[in-house]
């Protein structure tokens, strides 16, 4: 259902990677202007090999912010949070964010995976990524 852009020999042009969010994309540009507008970070296209797909890098100077996995139709966005960081934002995210943070399948080390599926799921993801970006090493 969320195929994912994997063939390792053929790296991806941004063109290709937002024809293939196809409907996501307007909900991607959102994210995506986010991070670099506001996070002020850069981006670069990389092949993730725990994945075994492709996908978009944001940093700040050398700061890891998040990854954008491209995957027909929409996207998932994979950043990294504290356990306090999480606890200090949780009781004020939607049931979907909170879903997503008590499933990622390695929150135990602090990843969470956030599926866009939706404009109602972007503010929570915003805070999310405000507060990576925030946080200090």
């Amino acid at each position: 259902m969320y195929e994912r852009l994997s063939n390792k020999n053929e790296k991806p042009t941004m063109e290709e990677f937002l024809a293939y969010i196809g409907e996501g994309k307007e909900l991607f540009d959102n994210v995506d202007a986010f991070l670099l507008n506001d996070i002020n970070s850069v981006k670069m296209i990389k092949f993730d090999a725990h994945s075994r797909c492709w996908k978009i890098s944001y940093h700040v100077k050398s700061k890891y912010i998040c990854d954008i996995i491209t995957e027909k139709d929409t996207f998932t966005i994979v950043t990294r949070l504290s356990d306090e960081s999480i606890r200090n934002v949780y009781d004020g995210l939607l049931p979907y964010a909170k879903e997503c943070i008590d499933n990622s399948p390695y929150r135990h080390k602090g990843w969470i995976e956030y599926r866009v599926l939706s404009a109602i799921h972007l503010d929570d993801i915003k805070t999310m990524l405000q507060i990576r970006a925030n946080y200090k090493q």
